[in-house]
């Protein structure tokens, strides 16, 4: 006895099942795709936050500081290290002013701002990476830090308030100084002026060594 094969084919509600698994085998690999991209962009960010600490190990002797901190800026200027490309947006660079290496005994305590991201780790040990926003004026329950401006006649120089390092070097360039902190600010004319901003800080990759 033969078997009457169904000459129909696929009916619409075959295909739309078929056409949904489809769709959701699709979406189940891009995001696996975007995860693996992250991931190898998160652990080549680890990768850079450990070569500036052996960099600023090598080079730490021709840069005394009292606060056993030395910051990116320092290395660039020395050319001691080239700008350190952001692996999430390959036309940036790392912030040189918000990224530094701490020795604290044995330790070497890193943070290497990239963009919108952030890396805090020991060498050797283990690493966090953070999603940070802007500073802003709104308490969040992020970070807060003292950012800084300056008058001049009464005047607000720079459009934004910057961390300490980077404001010292704006003001030597806009005033054609050679200041070394903020207690060699004092020109009758000049007010430096302060303020407690905030941002937003979530943990988006740790590394456990």
């Amino acid at each position: 006895m033969k078997r009457k094969i169904n000459k129909k084919g696929f009916g619409r509600s075959e295909i739309i099942i078929c056409l949904c698994a489809l769709l959701v085998f699709m979406a189940i690999g891009i995001k696996s795709l975007i995860e693996n991209n992250d991931n190898s962009k998160f652990s080549l960010l680890k990768k850079q936050a450990e070569n500036f600490a052996y960099k600023v190990m090598l080079y730490k002797d021709k840069y005394t500081r009292n606060d056993n901190i030395y910051y990116l800026d320092y290395l660039l200027d020395s050319e001691y290290s080239v700008d350190i490309v952001n692996p999430f947006n390959g036309s940036e660079f790392c912030d040189r002013y918000e990224s530094f290496v701490k020795i604290d005994g044995n330790e070497k305590i890193i943070e290497l701002k990239c963009g919108n991201y952030l890396i805090v780790g020991v060498l050797e040990g283990n690493f966090t990476v953070y999603r940070i926003s802007q500073w802003q004026e709104n308490a969040t329950n992020g970070e807060m830090a003292i950012l800084y401006n300056y008058s001049k006649n009464n005047k607000i120089v720079n459009s934004n308030y910057l961390l300490e390092n980077e404001f010292i070097d704006t003001f030597n360039f806009n005033e054609d100084e050679n200041i070394k902190n903020l207690a060699d600010i004092s020109f009758p004319n000049i007010e430096l002026l302060s303020k407690a901003l905030y941002r937003e800080k979530t943990v988006v990759k740790e590394f456990k060594k």
